[in-house]
């Protein structure tokens, strides 16, 4: 008797290759086949016996078995001329010509069945062919995906099926049918077989990476394992899914699911079907039913959490961005504060802790604004993803506004309120300023910039003259000048001094750090290492003309923004329109009049760019660079910047458009 928790192998089978003698085993472990498909062995020592199969080309396949087992197998054998199985299965296989298909697990209800064809010349179309014979069947097909051998012209084709009458799984009887339609085509060897099934409580047994790391989502199960170290939103963050349904996280983080790139990654890593799913949401459980209404003008990339850049059309009408179409960059559900409740925490290393409402902001400090530009780090991603598919929203260039905030600096909240002292940073070993968001969102700045008298840090409650909106963070939230967006956190509850920087996937994950264009996965880098994106490089774009429109005029009225992190300001703008051989200084618009060293906002500029007569009639391209306060300029070419999750795009910016000479 084996003890409860292993898994015994009850059988063993062979399939011969169609062409020549080497040999495929399966051990079949009750519904879970250990198979390198499935990217690791299900099998688990529990008996001292094992058997040992070795082919003539040194490969060797051990399996430990039950003593009981071991004593009652048969030997399969089989040569290119001659097929002959002894007596030992128990369960139905087929061999034809070209086509074998095995029935390698008892049937079970429901799930689904998996269809593997090997194909020694895989051939154009050959996909489609298989796909309208399994349709032919009447078979729901779940999932299909080619995986090919370089140098090699072998394939694997992968079919996960159901059958359309029952909804589940293939009997014996159509598994042979199968079988014979995808002989016919001729193409190699296939097995068909039930789709592994795994309950809540096996799932809930694999979450390190000694026992596999999965999850379940929906009616299907994944094995995760190597995902992990690359998982945009950190270790931390999907490790609490280990073992568990991810339904009820994806229900907040739904970029998931609407975008479909984590839909398409997970499906890869599917390994059997879950065989007590949860019950379906009912209504009322969507934790964004309470988001507040949005522009109809805003361009969204998602909605739940609302991501929604600021089209081009709007940008230029106002230096000072309109509360409603002001740009959304959410990672949770817009939390429902009462403001006659909310109380701000103030603690930390080298502080007394006080706790102030949004009265005592109101009442015990002098109001102060600031007008700044605040960016996503991945502004102009689209670019970068033209090269090669990065990790993040596609974002276009509205992926920022500017706008008029008032409040209470935070150096007086922390120095004349909480008693935060220089001597008390230096005595205390304080070198961050952390700040928790009541949407759980929490990042840091270092204290230098949040103390200093020139950093112009806020804890805000105003927006362009009216109450800060529940979209951008009411009551309060930081705003945190000339600093990536995702530092100025909204819907603030909490500011602490603290020796080491905030945690979580959006200060100490790859979220929002900068890697080389030749680091393609992470593997073997502490992420944590690298420096987390602070101050944002010069950058500007063309607003007007749009890409592709048609120009009829001899000089092109061409438009922009510009802007600079860390304060600095725009001392000029180029322009050119003949691939950057010679370029037109643009005028400096709103915007220009700012102190050069606490330039915030971002600056409006026009050129008037005459077409050369080489060009008239023809599709031209418009390019423009800035240049800021420390001659600091953009990149020719984005290639150079490439990185994994599609961070600080600032190259020239090209519009191509068609010049009308009639």
């Amino acid at each position: 008797q084996p003890d409860s928790n292993c898994l015994v192998p009850w059988g063993l089978f062979y399939t011969p290759m169609a062409s020549n003698a080497q040999w495929r085993f399966r051990t079949v472990l009750g519904s879970a086949i250990g198979s390198r498909r499935f990217g690791r062995s299900f099998l688990q020592p529990c008996a001292p016996a094992s058997l040992v199969v070795s082919a003539a080309d040194g490969l060797s396949l051990h399996l430990p078995l039950a003593a009981a087992a071991a004593a009652a197998l048969s030997v399969a054998v089989a040569d290119s001329h001659q097929r002959k199985r002894l007596p030992f299965a128990t369960h139905s296989s087929v061999a034809c010509e070209t086509v074998s298909c095995e029935d390698l697990a008892p049937k079970l209800p429901g799930g689904s069945s998996l269809i593997t064809l090997h194909v020694q010349q895989d051939r154009p179309g050959l996909l489609s062919e298989a796909t309208d014979k399994l349709k032919q069947h009447k078979l729901n097909i779940r999932d299909a995906r080619i995986s090919t051998e370089e140098g090699s012209s072998r394939a694997k084709h992968t079919y996960i099926v159901q059958d359309k009458v029952t909804g589940g799984g293939l009997s014996e009887e159509r598994l042979l049918e199968v079988s014979k339609a995808l002989r016919d085509l001729g193409a190699g060897d296939c097995n068909a077989e039930p789709w592994p099934q795994y309950s809540q409580e096996e799932v809930a047994k694999h979450t390190t990476p000694e026992t596999g790391i999965w999850v379940s989502y929906k009616d299907g199960v994944y094995d995760i394992t190597e995902f992990v170290a690359n998982h945009p939103g950190g270790k931390d963050k999907i490790m609490l899914a280990a073992g568990k349904a991810i339904d009820p996280f994806w229900r907040i983080y739904q970029q998931h699911t609407g975008r479909g790139n984590a839909v398409t990654q997970l499906a890869n890593m599917r390994i059997g079907d879950l065989a007590d799913p949860p019950a379906l949401s009912g209504p009322g459980d969507d934790p964004y039913d309470a988001d507040p209404d949005r522009h109809p003008g805003l361009i969204f990339h998602n909605n739940k959490p609302c991501n929604a850049e600021l089209p081009s059309e709007l940008m230029m009408d106002s230096w000072l961005t309109p509360n409603p179409v002001w740009f959304i960059r959410h990672h949770h559900p817009v939390p429902v504060v009462d403001a006659e409740k909310y109380r701000l925490v103030v603690d930390g290393v080298g502080t007394k802790s006080v706790t102030l409402s949004l009265e005592d902001l109101k009442s015990r400090f002098v109001k102060r604004e600031v007008t700044a530009t605040l960016q996503c780090g991945g502004n102009r991603r689209s670019e970068l993803d033209q090269i090669q598919k990065t990790g993040g929203i596609p974002w276009g260039f509205g992926a920022m506004s500017t706008a008029t905030w008032g409040g209470v600096y935070l150096r007086e909240v922390l120095q004349h309120c909480a008693g935060l002292s220089l001597e008390g940073v230096e005595a205390h070993g304080v070198k961050h300023i952390v700040f928790k968001g009541m949407d759980d969102m929490e990042a840091s700045i270092p204290v230098e910039k949040a103390l200093s008298p020139y950093g112009d840090v806020l804890v805000a409650y105003e927006m362009n003259g009216e109450p800060l909106p529940s979209e951008h963070g009411a009551p309060v939230r930081l705003v945190v000048p000339g600093v990536v967006g995702v530092r100025n956190v909204k819907w603030v509850g909490r500011i602490r001094a603290s020796t080491e920087e905030a945690e979580g996937p959006w200060q100490r994950g790859l979220a929002y750090k900068g890697f080389s264009p030749m680091v393609k996965d992470l593997h073997n880098i502490d992420v944590e290492k690298i420096h987390s994106m602070q101050e944002l490089p010069v950058q500007s774009a063309i607003v007007s003309p749009k890409p592709n429109t048609t120009v009829e005029l001899d000089d092109i009225e061409v438009k922009g923004f510009a802007w600079s992190g860390g304060g600095r300001g725009i001392v000029r703008v180029d322009v050119s329109i003949d691939d950057g051989k010679t370029w037109l200084t643009a005028d400096l618009l709103d915007g220009k009049d700012q102190c050069m060293t606490r330039a915030w906002a971002w600056t409006f500029w026009e050129a008037s760019v005459p077409v050369p007569e080489e060009l008239k009639g023809k599709e031209v391209t418009l390019l423009c660079r800035a240049v800021d306060s420390a001659y600091s300029t953009q990149p020719e070419r984005p290639e150079p910047l490439w990185n994994l999750r599609g961070l600080n795009c600032n190259c020239w910016h090209r519009v191509v458009v068609k010049h009308s000479d009639d």
